[in-house]
């Protein structure tokens, strides 16, 4: 067994905001000596610091919307079109037709929203996933399903967990089309007695908000 290192995992370099300063800290080990330094930048030194960082996505998945990096944490939004999906709605396995659909992922939460064709801006109307198990503001409820951290070759894979993978009940089912106003899930079972293909947008309710709202 190796020994323990002299000291614990340190940051290489840390910031202090205090009002009157910003103090700049390096740390780094010398011969098993901890050596540390510290002095106060600038607001517009840290600001030049920071414009040279860069972020990058990697190969971005096909029909991505939109990417954004905030600190750590990317948000990463798909367009998905229209299409029948195998679902489970409690104990049945359906074959029902969904609109074409905007899938966002950050960190392990996941959101999903109803457009009526392919976003061409922010300005595109957005409409409630007819969906159970999802708030009203899009988020899903993600149950016992375990998401994967978003990523872009991961958010395929949690797109088809949610929708596919999932065991869909009556949470979150009132609100989502028109013809059944209390539970969407009956319009899942229509849809897939009537052997439908294209998912009927009149019965789409709208959010009253716009992409440009989930984008940010």
């Amino acid at each position: 067994m190796s020994p323990d290192p002299p000291f614990p995992t340190l940051p290489r370099l840390r910031l202090d905001f205090y009002e009157e300063a910003i103090l700049m800290s390096r740390y780094s080990q010398t011969a098993g000596q901890l050596c540390t330094s510290t002095h106060a930048i600038s607001a517009a030194h840290l600001t030049a610091a920071c414009a040279n960082l860069t972020a990058g996505s990697g190969l971005l998945p096909r029909d991505t919307l939109f990417w954004r990096q905030t600190a750590q944490t990317a948000t990463l939004g798909i367009y998905v079109s229209g299409r029948r999906w195998p679902v489970y709605l409690e104990e049945e396995s359906l074959l029902v037709p969904l609109p074409p659909l905007v899938f966002v992922g950050q960190g392990n939460q996941y959101s999903v929203y109803s457009v009526k064709q392919r976003p061409k801006d922010g300005q595109t109307r957005l409409y409630h996933a007819p969906c159970p198990n999802v708030g009203r503001d899009g988020r899903i409820c993600a149950g016992n399903t375990s998401f994967p951290h978003c990523a872009p070759e991961t958010i395929g894979a949690a797109l088809d967990l949610f929708i596919s993978g999932s065991r869909f009940n009556q949470h979150e089912a009132a609100g989502k089309c028109h013809s059944f106003p209390d539970d969407v899930g009956d319009l899942w079972r229509y849809l897939a007695a009537n052997n439908k293909r294209r998912f009927p947008l009149s019965q789409l309710v709208t959010m009253n908000r716009p992409l440009a709202w989930v984008i940010g």
